[in-house]
């Protein structure tokens, strides 16, 4: 069989199965099964596969058709023009993340946003950084930050262990692990405050926390409540309780001149800038691609 009639058939497998973009999953699969890059197969349709790669590649495509997404398939996922390792402990980090990273970046000194520039507020020069992401997860946001700025220290929290390991080794690949400390800890818990602030004060602490309301996650796609991890879903009864919990952390665990973002589900940032105003922290909105409401940057009220 060659590239050309798998490719075909594949597609076809998927699409049966209601899998969006069929034929770029399926080349996407293929590319990565026999490590040779788009081009190349685009390049080489005619060419003939073996039995043993024609089996290897169905059985992830067989897999793609149960919805297992493609990063834990593949164990690993791009962001910020990084790999980062997956597994089904983390969620896979999402292309509208990186307007939180970027966002953290920018107060840093250290990227440049298309637009809502002047909103957000650049962080004083200082020799060194002290940041705090809240829910690690994969790790993506704390380990690009300390990746693109050398000069800062972050400390990652997460619930889940497992996580943390995948946090771990995702450090350990990206050079940065000296640079990224990670603990256990639940955010939501009263021992938090009095085990994890004592000292600590953040320039900076972003949070991309679980979002969706506890009765909302049964209609997900089957993709994301049927293999991403609960726990880095559900936020709750509305979806904000994590919020709740970050602002009040904020108000002891935040520097006066420091910064919070955090990602949002696509109905609550005004629901969260009131909760953020509460605390006295005052909030601007940044766009994802689609216009919607994604990420929130706030400022003490001092």
């Amino acid at each position: 069989m060659t590239i050309q009639q798998i490719l075909r058939d594949a597609g076809s497998y998927l699409k049966e199965r209601n899998i969006e973009d069929p034929s770029r999953e399926a080349g996407l699969l293929l590319s990565w099964y026999l490590k040779k890059d788009l081009g190349y197969l685009y390049g080489h349709m005619d060419m003939e596969l073996d039995e043993n790669a024609i089996s290897g590649f169905m059985s992830l495509i067989e897999r793609r058709g149960r919805h297992e997404p493609y990063g834990y398939i593949t164990g690993q996922c791009e962001f910020m023009s990084l790999t980062f390792e997956v597994n089904p402990a983390v969620l896979i980090p999402r292309a509208d993340t990186e307007i939180l990273a970027e966002a953290a970046l920018f107060a840093l000194g250290k990227f440049t946003l298309s637009a809502s520039e002047a909103q957000i507020p650049v962080l004083p020069k200082k020799e060194t950084y002290r940041g705090l992401d809240m829910g690690t997860g994969s790790g993506c946001l704390a380990i690009s930050i300390a990746k693109y700025m050398p000069s800062i220290i972050m400390d990652a929290v997460d619930i889940s262990e497992e996580a943390l390991n995948t946090a771990r080794r995702n450090a350990i690949r990206h050079k940065v692990i000296n640079r990224v400390n990670f603990f256990r800890y639940d955010i939501l818990s009263d021992s938090f405050i009095s085990r994890y602030t004592e000292g600590n004060k953040y320039d900076i602490i972003v949070s991309n926390p679980p979002y969706i309301p506890d009765g909302d996650i049964p209609t997900l796609m089957p993709s994301v409540k049927d293999y991403e991890p609960y726990n880095a879903l559900a936020g709750g009864e509305d979806g904000l309780i994590f919020y709740r919990a970050i602002a009040k952390l904020s108000e002891k665990l935040l520097a006066d001149d420091g910064i919070l973002a955090v990602e949002c589900g696509f109905d609550q940032a005004e629901n969260i800038r009131d909760i953020f105003a509460r605390e006295k922290l005052k909030s601007v909105f940044l766009k994802d691609f689609s216009g919607i409401n994604r990420v929130i940057v706030a400022i003490k009220q001092v």
